[in-house]
């Protein structure tokens, strides 16, 4: 999903079946200009945003989705202002950009905890599941006074 639409409806608005979608996006073959610009302009977006350097999709990770939304709000509020909509229309998207720019935060944090976990390293799990243990357990203020104290005795 993009911007709450499903492929295969975006798929159908620009005439484009499943089968090159998932062509795109299992990296089989790049995505034709004259496609990539129906996309582009149907999002009102650069082309890039969906590309690498040859015209293969990237990958559509959490945070590439969340920057995708984020990117979609400014634009809509740009236009917004450009035509001179009250601010308190406006006020909505701009709550909602908030909102997805925290959601980013967390998925940039997810994707470092996959990372850390990726590296199947003992130590590293070991430290994980004891913080994970201790935030659990509700033990915040004892974690963050450990943590706190490591950083003066630096």
């Amino acid at each position: 999903m993009i911007n709450e639409q499903s492929y295969s409806g975006i798929g159908r608005q620009l005439h484009i079946t499943p089968q090159q979608f998932s062509d795109w996006i299992k990296k089989r073959r790049p995505i034709p200009q004259e496609r990539l610009q129906s996309l582009a302009n149907y999002f009102g977006v650069d082309g890039t945003v969906f590309v690498d350097s040859n015209n293969f999709a990237e990958p559509l990770t959490p945070v590439k989705k969340v920057d995708v939304h984020i990117l979609l709000l400014e634009l809509k509020v740009a236009q917004f202002e450009e035509d001179g909509v009250d601010d308190e229309d406006i006020k909505p998207f701009r709550e909602k950009k908030q909102n997805l720019l925290k959601e980013r935060t967390r998925q940039h944090q997810l994707a470092k905890m996959n990372a850390l976990l990726q590296l199947n390293d003992e130590r590293i799990n070991r430290l994980l599941d004891y913080v994970i243990f201790e935030l659990e357990s509700e033990r915040v203020e004892e974690l963050e006074m450990k943590l706190n104290k490591e950083e003066e005795q630096r």
